[in-house]
């Protein structure tokens, strides 16, 4: 029996680290890589490693139509994307080319307007929106809009271009560095792979009131989890929630925690919600990041969900804390493979482990710029110096910028674009994770200076970090 043909579509942006997700391709059938830019020195090596092919296309390939023809070279049985960039896109070309796809209604689960919409038609908790279109538009939000309210663009991802609107915010100020942030985004091509997807589209909404006080029986947890799930055949399939650290102003994301520490009732209803949002967009094969507010006595509120696995490292956040491989689910549900989906959520382990992924910044944790850019030299910082005995920390190279490159400055519009890189923590308890990740944020500046003077001196000191790259990626070579 010949092998299935997989085009995994890959823009600039999003998606989960390649040596994780390319070996679970793979087992599946030839991966054929779709790349809308070329590969980084990190990634590259992967690709060619795992992938049968390698195509890059042209900045002016128009889609769907790219991915059509690039699915009819390799014969794609399947085509699969983890990207918010590409979802829309990969889902017009599977309808094109009668393939198990995220379906006709997956611009609900993109533009934010349209989402917004559809889960007020069904009474779901959000909270109040305009879509805007102008500085006019954002005139009228103003007006009507509670202060302060959020303006964001709609088909964007990764807290990119948001900005806050205060009772003295100039609006024309306020529109310009918005609309700047756009300009940047589409100059250095990252934006959504369909045009109908780009240029001046925002949401101005009133920011939910959140807390965690009725949720939470310990400090330092964001006031928002996202849960993850797939869904097949138009049924959805929630797997387990990840939990947070507070962003960084205005929602800049800082680090995940599986699993929670959250009460299995609580869970449960946060798993209702999600249900019930899900349900309401009509989706047809795909995976699913639905992200929720808690809010005081027990409430709950919608902010978004994608329709795409949850990025970075949630993917394997949930396979090394639940033992659920979600990309392994959605192969599976595109090829019409046999599925074996825990049923109900998972609300709890039974590996006794607990993991995180934490994003490299130049803030502490409470959003503070730092006074001075180091160089970023990760690869010689003493990790075991800012955590306890029990964490292994991991430095995921190909989501992390190379060592010895500057440390970008913060900008509170720039979103993803912030981070230096990823850390992957491991321990026995998310509580010891949840101290740790903190001491990283409020050590790190110190950590990379003192790593810069001890350049040229003989380092070993990262055997945590090596480690944790051996149990991660042992089932990732060639």
């Amino acid at each position: 029996m010949s092998r299935a043909s997989i085009l995994y579509v890959i823009p600039a942006l999003g998606g989960p680290p390649p040596e994780f997700a390319l070996p679970r391709l793979r087992r599946h059938g030839d991966v054929h890589a779709l790349l809308f830019a070329p590969p980084s020195p990190a990634v590259e090596p992967l690709l060619r490693g795992w992938c049968t092919s390698l195509r890059c296309l042209r900045p002016d390939a128009v889609m769907p139509d790219a991915i059509v023809d690039a699915a009819r070279q390799v014969r794609a049985d399947a085509v699969v994307a983890f990207s918010e960039f590409a979802i829309v896109a990969v889902a017009a070309a599977c309808q094109q080319l009668g393939l198990r796809g995220p379906g006709p209604n997956v611009v609900r689960s993109r533009d934010k307007v349209e989402m917004r919409s559809i889960w007020q038609q069904h009474g779901l908790p959000g909270p109040a929106f305009v879509p805007v279109r102008s500085l006019a538009d954002l005139h009228r939000a103003g007006g009507e809009l509670r202060k302060p309210f959020l303006l964001k663009p709609s088909w964007l991802a990764g807290s990119q271009g948001q900005v806050i609107i205060h009772e003295t915010t100039d609006l024309g100020a306020a529109w310009r560095t918005a609309t700047t942030a756009i300009e940047e985004m589409d100059r250095i091509r990252l934006h959504d792979c369909m045009s109908l997807g780009r240029g001046t589209q925002f949401i101005a909404e009133e920011i939910i009131e959140a807390t965690t006080e009725s949720w939470y029986d310990v400090e330092g947890y964001g006031d928002y989890v996202s849960v993850e799930g797939v869904v097949v055949g138009g049924r959805y399939f929630p797997i387990s929630i990840t939990a947070r650290l507070p962003t960084i102003p205005p929602f800049v994301e800082l680090s995940f925690h599986a699993p929670t520490v959250l009460s299995a009732e609580k869970q449960r209803r946060i798993e209702a919600l999600a249900r019930a949002a899900v349900d309401s967009l009509g989706l047809d094969f795909c995976g699913t990041h639905t992200e929720v507010k808690l809010q005081r006595d027990g409430g709950l509120c919608l902010i978004e969900n994608a329709a795409r696995l949850g990025g970075a490292m949630i993917p394997r956040l949930v396979y090394e804390a639940f033992q659920v491989d979600l990309i392994d689910l959605l192969t599976r549900a595109l090829l019409g493979e046999p599925l074996q989906i825990p049923e109900p959520m998972l609300t709890s382990t039974g590996s006794g482990t607990a993991v995180a992924s934490l994003m490299m910044i130049a803030t502490d944790a409470q959003g503070r710029p730092w006074t001075a850019h180091p160089e970023f030299l990760p690869d010689r910082v003493d990790w075991e110096r800012l955590t306890g005995p029990d964490t292994q920390v991991e430095v995921v190279w190909s989501q992390t910028r190379p060592s010895g490159s500057p440390m970008p400055v913060f900008s509170s519009t720039a979103g993803t674009r912030n981070y230096a890189g990823t850390l992957l923590l491991r321990g026995s308890h998310p509580l010891a994770l949840q101290r740790d990740c903190y001491r990283i944020l409020d050590g790190l500046e110190v950590a990379l200076k003192e790593a810069a003077l001890r350049r040229d001196a003989p380092h070993n000191v990262i055997s945590v970090a090596s480690h944790g790259v051996a149990n991660a990626t042992a089932d990732a070579t060639p």
